[in-house]
């Protein structure tokens, strides 16, 4: 069972992305929405989920709002020793979290990480990343060197937090595509492999392995 704290799109909703609970079924692992709540509540409903997913931005989200819980959840994921993937949004919350900065993508580079046209058809800009040698959960699944992979995002990691390594980077400007801890089980992608699996099966192994790094208990 993968939690997935509530995306505070503004309004009387609980939400996450279909692409992202399509992804995390297709794998072979449950999706569980985590409604905001308060960190005693949120600890018991970590306590029957075995890892943590935070997902990507949407429109209308109660920033601040999101950014304070998904902080709680990931602190509570930590001490229970859960793994925690993130996406676009979700990379970035867990490289502040733990200390990293961000910053916007560098000046004149944007349409390389989000095309507008795109954006509002419901797709993502293509480019290449360069995946970084080895130890790495991103060389693992798709080998040292060039891939292929979708963006859709105006802020990235600048800075990494302290005890994590860049695993993959854009091949265009440098942009941070994958940062993954040294000793913890997590990993986050500033690109979104939820939807661009459909393309390269690989990048559903990547959301498997990022979640499931070791056997799963039955037992809580």
């Amino acid at each position: 069972m993968v939690a997935i704290p509530d995306y505070l799109q503004k309004g009387d909703i609980v939400s996450a992305r279909r692409s992202m609970t399509e992804a995390l079924v297709a794998t072979g692992l449950v999706p569980v929405v985590l409604p905001e709540m308060d960190a005693a509540a949120a600890d018991l409903f970590l306590s029957r989920c075995d890892a943590v997913m935070i997902g990507g931005g949407i429109k209308d989200q109660d920033y601040d709002r999101r950014c304070a819980f998904e902080d709680i959840v990931i602190a509570l994921a930590v001490r229970r020793g859960l793994p925690i993937a993130g996406i676009c949004h979700g990379c970035q919350v867990i490289n502040r979290h733990f200390g990293g900065t961000l910053a916007p993508v560098p000046a004149g580079r944007e349409l390389i990480h989000k095309d507008p046209a795109l954006f509002e058809r419901g797709l993502s800009a293509e480019h290449f990343a360069t995946v970084l040698p080895a130890p790495s959960l991103m060389a693992d699944v798709f080998g040292e060197g060039r891939l292929q992979i979708n963006s859709s995002h105006t802020m990235r990691c600048d800075k990494p937090a302290p005890g994590f390594r860049v695993t993959a980077v854009s091949e265009d400007d440098g942009v941070i595509e994958a940062i993954e801890h040294e000793s913890l089980p997590i990993a986050a992608f500033q690109f979104h492999p939820e939807k661009y699996w459909p393309k390269d099966k690989r990048f559903l192994e990547l959301i498997r392995r990022a979640l499931a790094p070791f056997p799963l208990t039955t037992s809580h």
